[in-house]
This record gives C-alpha cells, sequence and structure tokens, in this order.
C-alpha cells in the first residue's frame, strides 16, 4: 500500500511564458514547492490562499467536534485530516491554532507530502483578472483533467490548496478500492503510518 505522504500529493510546476504575472505565479508556486521538500511548514502557509488557510482551520474544527458519525458525513479525505490532527494535537493545542499554523504543521509533519513533487507540472496557464490557473500534466506530459489555481490577495499570487484537493480525493478513493480494506481499516492504517503510532478506538471521539 502506498505510504500517507505518496498520497498526499504536491505539484512541480513548468516554466511558463515571460510576462510578469505568470513570472510571478511561478515565484510563488516555486516558493511553495521548495517549502514542501525541505519541510518547511511556515514558508509553505505564507503562499497559499486566505481560503487553504480557512480550509485547514475548518479541517482543526472538525478534529474538535465530529464524533463517529460526524466524521463518516465528511469525505475520506477530510476525515483522514482531521484524524490525524485529532491524533496529534490536544484540545488546547486545536483550539488556539490559526488555519495558517494548521497548514504549517501539516507540512512539517510531511502530511502534504513530498513524493512526486518532482514528477508533476502544470501545462498552459491562462490568467484571468486575479486568478490564474492550469492544466496539470502527467509524468508522461500529457493532460491530465486536473486544474492547479492561484488568486492574486494584496498584491500576491497564492496557491489554492482547496482547488488541488480533487486530485487528493481521487487519490484516496482509488487507493483504497486497491487496498482491499473498508474506510475506516484504510484511515487507522494511514493515520498509524503517518504519525508512527497506532491510534485507540478514542479517535472517533472528540478531545476531552
Amino acid at each position: 500500500m502506498r505510504s500517507l505522504s505518496a498520497l498526499l500529493l504536491v505539484f512541480c510546476l513548468a516554466t511558463p511564458a515571460a510576462a510578469e504575472p505568470v513570472d510571478d505565479v511561478k515565484e510563488s508556486f516555486l516558493t511553495y514547492k521548495t517549502a514542501i521538500l525541505e519541510a518547511d511548514g511556515a514558508a509553505a502557509a505564507k503562499v497559499v490562499t486566505q481560503n487553504s488557510r480557512d480550509y485547514f482551520r475548518d479541517l482543526a474544527d472538525q478534529a474538535l467536534t465530529l464524533d463517529r458519525a460526524g466524521l463518516h458525513d465528511i469525505h475520506l479525505t477530510d476525515r483522514l485530516y482531521a484524524m490525524l490532527l485529532r491524533h496529534k494535537l490536544d484540545r488546547s493545542r486545536l483550539q488556539q491554532m490559526s488555519g495558517g499554523e494548521v497548514v504549517s504543521y501539516a507540512v512539517d509533519n510531511g502530511w502534504i507530502g513530498r513524493n512526486g513533487a518532482s514528477q508533476l507540472r502544470l501545462g498552459h496557464y491562462e490568467i484571468e483578472g486575479d486568478h490564474a490557473n492550469g492544466t496539470i500534466l502527467r509524468p508522461d506530459g500529457l493532460k491530465s483533467p486536473f486544474r492547479m489555481e492561484f488568486v492574486k490577495e494584496d498584491g500576491r499570487w497564492l496557491l489554492d490548496l482547496v482547488a488541488l484537493m480533487k486530485l487528493t480525493r481521487t487519490a484516496f478513493e482509488y487507493a483504497v478500492q486497491q487496498s482491499g480494506l473498508s474506510e475506516d481499516e484504510f484511515v487507522l492504517l494511514m493515520l498509524e503510518q503517518g504519525t508512527g503510532v497506532k491510534p485507540g478506538p478514542e479517535i472517533w471521539s472528540p478531545p476531552s
């Protein structure tokens, strides 16, 4: 079975055309990519959108509040992230963290994985106002159905991690199918692989 870091994909950007806005997008992504490869969570959190930071803060809230039924009401990927946070952090720490700090923690711990970072590229860009996106290329250079998106916030191009969740979700759904495990068995195994600590039955309940 693939490890957690292999399933939580990050992406490599191909060199785009020389127009200034595209250069800025490229610089933002390369900063993010370097941060991922070096497990520098603070640097990664600085180059992702507010939407991304809000998403990861929501994951912390889910870790704090959802019981087993609630966890099963959210997508497998969100469930895994929320349970990883619950497995590693106590209630007080989770309550205090900002969305950017949750992103940083995930990168520092390899939950946004480094495997595959140098193998995937982004194809042709399209820039419309404060939004930029392009097709993600497969390692063989062919187009995939997935897009990478950036948003210009306060004059800076930032990577939208939320837009990449479709790819991550597809990878996890496929991994579960290939594993022969139930979703619960798969999640518990990923928690153990991602943290080095086997979770107990309390993982399905909000932290006290």
